[in-house]
């Protein structure tokens, strides 16, 4: 079963040959289960990982009910590298999500992420292009920064099916994942 807004979860699972005992990084939480990213990877799958929310409330409810912990904090100077190395991540982790309001805080948030020292398998960025041209900047800066990196675009301008309207860009770390692969299911939304 599928959890997440619009198939972010399953594209992580699909372009790592569903990968049990994964690792993820969420960053803008929200829910613990209506509309995550995460939670059929950990509740189906076995992968641990942490998450950032910036409400408690939101927090708190994450953490009544989920097994792997949510972090509060404000995900746009939160200390990730300080993080990571104390709980001793894996310098490969196999998702990254960064989903928070407003764009120009999600591309802050990937900017704080220790970006040289840990690599991430899968991303899902959100820019809300749909919401604002201006946002046009942020999803170009973004593109900019992990094609930089090394890392490939795989489907840009995810949209809602409902709406039709560009919302997230998707990226592999084509080091460890081959694209196209065969075996990616045709209904993740594209």
């Amino acid at each position: 079963m599928q959890y997440s807004q619009v198939g972010q979860d399953q594209f992580a699972l699909d372009m790592l040959n569903n990968k049990r005992e994964g690792f993820y990084v969420e960053i803008g939480a929200y829910h613990s289960t209506d509309g995550s990213n995460t939670y059929m990877l950990e509740k189906e799958h076995g992968w641990t990982g942490i998450s950032f929310e910036i409400v408690q409330d939101r927090v708190n409810e994450f953490n009544l009910n989920r097994v792997n912990k949510c972090y509060i904090g404000d995900a746009t100077v939160f200390d990730y590298e300080s993080l990571f190395d104390r709980l001793s991540l894996p310098k490969q982790i196999d998702y990254l999500q960064i989903d928070i309001d407003p764009a120009e805080a999600s591309l802050m948030t990937l900017l704080a992420l220790p970006l040289e020292k840990y690599r991430f398998s899968t991303i899902t960025f959100e820019h809300d292009l749909y919401m604002n041209p201006d946002n046009m900047a942020i999803k170009d800066r973004q593109k900019e920064l992990l094609s930089g990196l090394g890392y490939e675009l795989v489907r840009e301008n995810v949209t809602e099916p409902h709406y039709g309207l560009p919302f997230e860009d998707w990226w592999i770390d084509p080091t460890v994942i081959s694209y196209p692969q065969k075996n990616v299911t045709d209904n993740i939304i594209r």
